[in-house]
């Protein structure tokens, strides 16, 4: 494992948020339950493991397109929900109001989840008492995210949040990231971004200029050439 000859005052460490820091995954997993059970969708979906199943496969691929600029944020929110609807049976009108209780409560009880990925705390005190400034660099919704942070007491660790609401481009535009340098002042520094997305992470980085950290989370996405791979985000302890 590569180890960064960095001064903690002369770099700036980035992070991804959703699966990085935070257990999007797990917390989702959770919501969907909540869901699934109080909007009564057995009668569409057999077990809530069918639901999550068909919601996460659709709401991976709108993801994918948004932050490819292909569609807006407005279209991935409401037919993350209506889609899975449709394909269940659901009429078009019924399907489309429904999606419009369903995105609300979601992105409502998604942020006062507080589950993060191991090590998380654990690696940022370390690299707080370090003395790196540390940033979020993220497309996730501008409340959704805060709220996130607040609920899983991570906020004070950041000395800047870098959304894709606010920069009007998302990962892996190298704009964004543009963006994020100028807001954080941290042009001439050493930029190192850490994140679990190989295209809007670690490609997107890299392409405007950046050096990152491959969080290798599901251990099945392969070793990213020309980086530093990680298994754990405590592994970040030995490298900085």
């Amino acid at each position: 494992m590569n180890r960064f000859p960095a001064e903690p005052a002369a770099t700036m460490l980035w992070f991804d948020l959703d699966d990085t820091l935070w257990d999007m995954s797990g917390n989702s997993a959770i919501c969907l339950r909540e869901i699934y059970d109080s909007a009564h969708l057995d009668c569409l979906f057999a077990t809530p493991e069918e639901w999550d199943r068909v919601y996460h496969g659709i709401n991976l691929t709108l993801w994918e397109q948004y932050g490819n600029g292909e569609i807006t944020r407005d279209y991935l929110r409401s037919e993350r929900f209506a889609r899975p609807l449709r394909l269940a049976g659901m009429a078009e009108d019924e399907a489309a109001g429904l999606s419009a209780q369903l995105d609300p409560l979601y992105l409502g009880l998604l942020g006062r989840k507080t589950s993060l990925i191991v090590g998380a705390r654990e690696t940022l005190d370390y690299l707080s008492a370090r003395g790196y400034r540390m940033g979020i660099v993220s497309n996730g919704f501008h409340e959704v995210q805060y709220n996130k942070m607040r609920s899983s007491e991570i906020d004070g660790y950041f000395d800047i949040v870098v959304l894709s609401d606010d920069a009007g481009y998302n990962k892996p535009d190298p704009r964004f990231f543009d963006y994020a340098l100028e807001k954080a002042g941290s042009r001439g520094k050493r930029n190192i971004v850490i994140g679990d997305n190989p295209t809007a992470d670690i490609e997107g980085a890299l392409n405007a200029g950046l050096e990152a950290v491959m969080y290798r989370r599901r251990h099945d996405t392969g070793v990213y050439p020309g980086v530093t791979n990680i298994d754990r985000l405590t592994d970040l302890k030995t490298i900085f």
